[in-house]
């Protein structure tokens, strides 16, 4: 009996030996396969028919999947989700890379994720709403809703010459302070308590410039226009967001107020550090840190829901055929707004180009948390990009990927703005 189960011990002693030869070979494999993450991890089945019923080829898709494949192996981002809806279908819908270095879990078509600035849109498409309604007027100073804004200062000038109007509120020229003078602790933002005990405290803190003659990106106009809505309407910011906007164009995911199961599924926040990724808690950043629903860059969102608020313009106005805001509403954020420069800002929108009346016909926002969300109405098309690295960090891959979309939708935008 021993005779015969000889063969089969040396059988086995020498797939022993070989395997202790060819697993650090393997492991070795598998790491490198970990730290270059699968760029198509989770692809969408229906977007995939689509690209090619649309007249793209298998190239020119991975074209774009070779620039965020880049942006991995370069460790701009450990990973992304990327939507682009084409004459209103989804051609390309996809996660790629990791959520989390530390568990590799991938990063999902579905994660929800901070998209900082991307919140604008949504709060100026709420504002324009309310505009339409007739509860306020793009024109109506401030303290009309705001009484302690009236005689406002510019700080170490005096008195200001008026008061800043909505519009201005929503297209960086009411002269507040900019983002750089916010963060460095210049102007002290309160960021506990509600909406209104922030915008309550801003009279005391002065403007920095008077009100529609400097461009200064900030968050503070959105802070002041959200009251004001929540005034004319008698409800809670948040809330008021998920009923007349979120709800009705199906955003279901996008939130204010995530839960603990939601926030479970938010993507890592990352910084890069000497090349490296590093931690990065989003409560640190001045801006992020609000306990209150922050209408300048709070929301919670995923690539879809981002892709139907943007899909509700260029729908101009309608959902499922029920018209929500009428066009000229919408339009009326796509004009370059006076005093915001080469910047080109509109209300909750830069405006990249423009037709010959001056209508914008692409526009476009980012986030400092690594969001971008463009439409192109000349080209029918629509770019919604979520990572999890701070924009200022990651220029160079957002450059390439533009510039890899720009190539195969021919006269796409490449720029940054």
């Amino acid at each position: 009996m021993n005779r015969a189960l000889r063969p089969s011990a040396l059988v086995i002693r020498a797939i022993i030996v070989f395997a202790l030869a060819v697993l650090p070979w393997l492991i070795a494999g598998t790491t490198a396969a970990d730290d270059q993450a699968a760029v198509s991890a989770v692809k969408d089945a229906k977007a995939e028919e689509a690209w090619l019923r649309h007249g793209f080829t298998g190239a020119q898709r991975d074209k774009i999947r070779t620039a965020l494949q880049r942006g991995i192996d370069q460790k701009f981002v450990p990973g992304g989700a990327m939507l682009i809806i084409h004459r209103g279908e989804p051609i390309l819908r996809e996660g790629f890379g990791v959520a989390s270095l530390e568990t590799r879990q991938p990063f999902t078509i579905d994660a929800p994720c901070r998209i900082a600035s991307v919140t604008k849109p949504h709060t100026s498409t709420l504002i324009t709403m309310l505009v339409e309604q007739g509860k306020l007027s793009w024109d109506d100073p401030v303290d009309k809703y705001l009484p302690t804004f009236a005689g406002i200062a510019v700080r170490d000038k005096g008195p200001a010459t008026r008061t800043p109007k909505v519009r201005e509120l929503l297209s960086h020229t009411a002269g507040f302070p900019g983002q750089p003078a916010i963060d460095s602790g210049r102007w002290k933002i309160k960021s506990n308590g509600t909406l209104a005990d922030a915008v309550a405290d801003l009279p005391a803190q002065g403007l920095a410039a008077e009100p529609g003659t400097v461009y200064a990106y900030t968050g503070l106009g959105y802070m002041v226009a959200g009251r004001i809505a929540e005034l004319v309407t008698g409800k809670e910011y948040g809330a008021l967001m998920k009923e007349m906007l979120l709800e009705p164009i199906g955003a279901k995911a996008a939130t204010f107020y995530p839960s603990d199961e939601l926030k479970a599924r938010v993507p890592t926040a990352y910084e890069r550090k000497d090349g490296e990724f590093v931690k990065l808690d989003p409560a640190s950043r001045p801006r992020a840190a609000a306990a209150f629903p922050n209408p300048a860059g709070s929301l919670i969102s995923t690539v879809d829901d981002v892709g139907r608020l943007l899909m509700l313009h260029r729908n101009r106005g309608q959902v499922d055929g029920k018209q929500l805001v009428k066009p000229e509403s919408l339009q009326a954020l796509y004009q370059r707004q006076p005093a915001t420069g080469r910047t080109s800002y509109g209300l909750g929108f830069n405006v990249l180009k423009v037709n010959a009346k001056g209508e914008g016909i692409r526009v476009r926002h980012t986030g400092a948390s690594g969001t971008f969300a463009q439409l192109d109405f000349e080209n029918d098309l629509i770019f919604v990009l979520l990572t999890q690295v701070p924009q200022t960090q990651t220029q160079p891959f957002r450059d390439g990927l533009l510039k890899a979309v720009a190539e195969v939708f021919s006269s796409a935008d490449s720029g940054a703005n």
